[in-house]
């Protein structure tokens, strides 16, 4: 079976894919290399399919990708056959794209005077690239006015699906053209030639560049020999699992989509919704991990326990109540804490706690008489990030230990001090202090200078953290890089004004801000020397740790 016969059956929808495999990934430069190799005739690897006549969910192939798109879900209805793709989806997808389709509005085109050997073999030798088509007319334009140049090797672009569509009297057409328009030597015309010819014997001819493995093909329907779902969605585990695997939760997505079709559209429609309005950017890894946890399944990315058909339905039982779980969780740190984005909070692994907890009090509402522990909770798991490292094992341990135990007892307390045992004994970080809040400077400098961390929409007011007194002339000023990189020497400002800073003197640069501003972000003018650089950090450290205590709740009193 060779590439084009692949094709075609894509085009006609006799070749599909399975709700279980993922989006498409592959960036445009890899797609650009496979080309090269199926040119040069190597081996690309095989294609594993499984024809079945069964009611499964699929998705056909896409024609026109473009990045964020959502993929459509069909169900097998009519029974009829088909062949559903288990592994080769990439190359499948790229080949059909650059054949067929196009790639965010660009097309695939080929230099058909590339070819020429190179004594680096790890070098492209066959020129691929995805362009728009007027910019390849420019290129080809510009080809024309250089054939006097004798140091110029020629260049000329073809679409890589124009070119598959082409007639032997269009090809020939064709060749006698740029052979005429380029005014090519003999060398040039025999490799265009060669490279036409070898397109066209890549593609329809060499039956060994793609290979196909079909389980269960020509087997009549009712067959008994045929493999059930289970053991096909082994076959895709298994496959997986060696090589270039999917992520542990790509294939636990898979399995819950095979299990429970719904699913396929259902988390991505609630990932949408979740993140309308914040910078969250909760993904599927997040939510997954939550329902494990809120069904009391640890919160490792386990695929064996959905081996179970129990765990499974505890799971799709649960998504719902979940996922109003973390709307809770993301509406209640944005109302106590005024954070927008997990990445101040070190992470979204800090809210998997909190997702579990409102899970379980009633109606998800967070009680008025723990609304203080929560956000104290919230802005210590922010500072001190304990789920950051070990995360399957810690977040087990402190649900299971902590918020278990207080569900099953029917107590909506939420364990802050108990929490404050654990980042002293996983993180040692004992006090209310610096060192807590140096663990996390960018949440200190947004909370005292009232950002929330949601996204900027003109990309020059996007906030970036920097250092008031330049680091470059610190270091040759001979402070150490405790000092330079100190908390209380950084400040939150939009990047185009951080871009036009460089290293300017602060009192400077600062100069045409006003004495407000500088006050709401705790900074002294009249500090602002670099024969007072100590005394700045002391004294800035100092009102921003007070500053902090009032907005965050904690003091030194909690860690007693």
């Amino acid at each position: 079976m060779n590439i084009v016969h692949l094709l075609n059956q894509i085009k006609s929808e006799e070749i599909v894919l399975p709700a279980i495999q993922r989006d498409f990934v592959w960036p445009i430069a890899k797609i650009e290399m496979l080309f090269d190799s199926v040119m040069r005739g190597y081996p690309v690897g095989i294609v594993l399919m499984w024809e079945t006549h069964k009611e499964i969910q699929f998705r056909r192939f896409e024609r026109e990708f473009r990045k964020g798109n959502r993929p459509a879900f069909y169900d097998n209805n009519a029974h009829r056959k088909l062949r559903v793709v288990l592994d080769g989806q990439q190359r499948l997808q790229s080949l059909y794209l650059a054949l067929f389709g196009q790639y965010d509005n660009d097309f695939l085109y080929f230099n058909v005077l590339s070819g020429i050997a190179s004594d680096d073999f790890e070098e492209q030798k066959y020129e691929f690239t995805f362009e728009s088509p007027q910019r390849v007319k420019e290129w080809n334009k510009k080809a024309t006015e250089t054939i006097a140049d004798e140091d110029t090797v020629p260049e000329y672009y073809i679409s890589v699906r124009d070119l598959f569509t082409l007639s032997v009297n269009d090809k020939l057409a064709e060749k006698r053209r740029i052979t005429s328009t380029l005014s090519l030597d003999d060398d040039d015309q025999v490799r265009l030639d060669t490279n036409l010819a070898k397109f066209d014997e890549v593609l329809t001819k060499d039956q060994n560049i793609l290979k196909a493995s079909i389980i269960d093909e020509n087997k009549t329907a009712d067959s008994p020999d045929r493999q059930t779902e289970s053991d096909v969605l082994e076959i895709f585990v298994r496959i997986n699992r060696q090589g270039t695997p999917l992520s542990r939760s790509d294939l636990i997505f898979s399995m819950l989509k095979l299990n429970w079709k719904e699913s396929a559209t259902a988390l991505p429609d609630f990932i949408e919704d979740v993140n309308t309005g914040n910078s969250f950017n909760i993904e599927i890894d997040f939510v997954i991990r939550c329902l494990y946890a809120v069904s009391d399944l640890g919160t490792k990315f386990n695929i064996d326990l959905l081996r179970k058909k129990s765990n499974m339905e505890m799971l799709k039982a649960n998504f719902p109540t979940c996922c109003n779980a973390i709307r809770a969780a993301i509406d209640n740190v944005q109302q106590h804490c005024s954070i927008s984005s997990s990445k101040l909070l070190g992470g979204d692994e800090n809210l998997v706690p909190i997702v579990y907890y409102l899970f379980h009090v009633p109606n998800h509402e967070l009680p008025n008489n723990q609304v203080e522990a929560f956000r104290k909770s919230l802005f210590l798991l922010g500072f001190s990030s304990p789920f950051s490292r070990y995360g399957d094992s810690r977040l087990a341990k402190f649900i299971r230990e902590e918020l278990q135990p207080s569900q099953a007892d029917g107590d909506t307390t939420f364990p802050f001090q108990e929490l404050v045992y654990w980042v002293d004994y996983w993180e040692n970080l004992s006090e209310w202090d610096e060192r807590l809040v140096q663990q996390n400077p960018r949440l200190a400098l947004h909370l005292v200078q009232g950002q929330s961390g949601n996204k900027s929409h003109y990309k020059l007011n996007t906030r970036e953290m920097d250092h008031i007194f330049p680091r470059s002339i610190l270091y040759e000023k001979h402070f150490d890089q405790a000092e330079i990189n100190h908390f209380a020497n950084q400040w939150i400002l939009p990047k185009g004004k951080n871009i036009n800073k460089s290293n300017k003197h602060p009192k400077k640069y600062l100069a045409e801000v006003s004495d407000a501003e500088l006050s709401r972000a705790l900074i002294d003018r009249n500090q602002l020397d670099y024969r007072q650089f100590r005394s700045f950090i002391r004294n800035r450290a100092s009102r921003i740790m007070n500053a902090l205590e009032t907005k965050t709740g904690l003091s030194r009193n909690d860690f007693k």
